[in-house]
């Protein structure tokens, strides 16, 4: 299958908001007002955290048939510690970005316990959003 090429285009709406339009889809990002914005919509770490979520449900939902799971709910809950002194340039020992993110799923099925582990496992091994967080190169490029 060839390299699929996705994309977001995110403009700066008021102060810190920004909106992201994504094909057909329009989101808000902000902060709260501690931080400068209205909270009108997440933070970008905050997406981060949901789109790792969002993932990770998508193919276990995709990749069940094959591990003979019947999902009859999920949820994924996410987390991330992040040190705001890395990124105000406040401590150069500090970690710029989430120092760790924890996630669980919470898989309700009628399905055998070693299969609905064996679902997880691969869905950990593939999830794109997990590789890319672990080690994408990224490029800033001018026009």
């Amino acid at each position: 299958m060839p390299t699929v090429t996705f994309q977001a285009h995110i403009r700066s709406d008021e102060g810190v908001r920004s909106i992201a339009k994504i094909n057909q889809h329009e989101l808000i990002i902000d902060e709260p007002p501690r931080l400068g914005g209205s909270d009108q919509g997440p933070n970008p770490l905050e997406y981060v955290l949901t789109a790792l979520g969002g993932c990770i449900n998508v193919l276990a939902h995709s990749f069940a048939p094959q591990f003979n799971v019947e999902i009859q709910d999920l949820q994924v809950h996410v987390e991330g510690d992040l040190n705001p002194d890395g990124f105000r340039g406040i401590d150069p020992d500090a970690k710029v970005g989430y120092e760790e993110i924890r996630y669980e799923v919470t898989v309700d099925s009628p399905s055998a316990n070693e299969n609905i582990e064996a679902l997880l496992a691969h869905v950990d091994a593939f999830c794109p959003v997990k590789d890319s967080l672990l080690g994408t190169k990224i490029v800033r490029t001018n026009k």
